[in-house]
């Protein structure tokens, strides 16, 4: 079986079958675009649960007014904890500055005067500390006269694992959605191509042409229609991620000082790949089925 002749009378069926074809492929591209989009939310989410569980913090909120001489005391307590890598003391005007250069922010906000900001020190916690050491550092320093409060940021963290767990539980359901909705689409648009190319397949098959040489066109032009969707769909997402990547970023900044991060190529690759896998499987299933020759 000659590729190149399969590959010519495939591109002559795409030319003659054009507008059922794109048809398909918008359709098809909105599905992986919603695929796409998950495992980009998904992506970002890992990215900040990695930042946030390979560096533990924790923010000590300082008491208005609180003497030099008890924040002294209170820097060398965390300093001489095993746990603890670094103490950085943010003043107001230092936690305002922050929160202007990582935030976008209307002017309004931007006029706050800094004792809004509480003064705190941030602590770099030792990888690997337990929640419960996490958790006896906090109720011991939480004692301590020049001390507000004492954020760990275990509740927001456990509330991310588990968004996490759910948005990779929603991408792999999304996913095999998409991967059906594929198969009966290109299903579908096959067998109308086949109902109208049926007085040329039948003329073929008077002439000696194998089933092979039949359905080999059909297979390549369900192919294209899979992996042009996925890469349409890809396209549409990273132009849209560049148009929004300003506020996305200073807003994911703001909040977990991470940046926000496109899908990886590996990712992309495979999302194309898998949608020209999954076209050629809906096309041979239709094939299957519905060509008799």
């Amino acid at each position: 079986m000659d590729f190149k002749t399969i590959l010519g009378r495939a591109k002559r069926g795409l030319r003659e079958e054009l507008r059922l074809y794109l048809v398909a492929v918008s359709s098809l591209a909105v599905a992986f675009l919603c695929v796409a989009g998950v495992l980009l939310a998904v992506t970002n989410l890992s990215a900040v649960a990695e930042r946030w569980g390979r560096s533990g913090r924790m923010s000590v909120y300082l008491r208005d007014g609180a003497q030099p001489d008890d924040v002294t005391r209170l820097r060398v307590v965390l300093e001489g904890m095993r746990e603890v890598e670094s103490v950085e003391q943010l003043t107001s005007e230092d936690a305002r500055r922050q929160f202007l250069e990582h935030s976008d922010v209307e002017a309004d906000l931007a006029a706050l005067p800094p004792e809004v900001f509480p003064a705190s020190l941030e602590v770099s916690l030792a990888e690997g500390t337990s929640v419960q050491r996490v958790a006896s550092i906090s109720e011991r320093i939480g004692s301590l006269r020049a001390v507000d409060d004492v954020e760990t940021y275990r509740g927001w963290f456990d509330r991310l694992d588990g968004l996490l767990s759910a948005g990779r539980g929603i991408a792999g359901v999304l996913a095999l959605l998409v991967a059906l909705c594929v198969l009966a689409v290109i299903g579908n648009t096959i067998r109308l191509a086949v109902a109208r190319r049926r007085e040329e397949i039948e003329v073929m098959k008077l002439c000696g042409a194998t089933d092979g040489f039949v359905r080999g066109p059909f297979v390549m032009e369900g192919t294209f229609q899979g992996f042009a969707s996925a890469l349409v769909a890809v396209l549409v997402l990273l132009l849209g991620f560049a148009l929004l990547r300003g506020h996305l970023d200073a807003s994911l900044a703001a909040l977990s000082g991470t940046h926000v991060a496109f899908l990886q190529p590996w990712m992309l690759v495979a999302l194309v790949l898998g949608g020209a896998a999954i076209g050629a499987l809906g096309s041979a299933l239709s094939l299957r089925r519905y060509l008799t020759v």
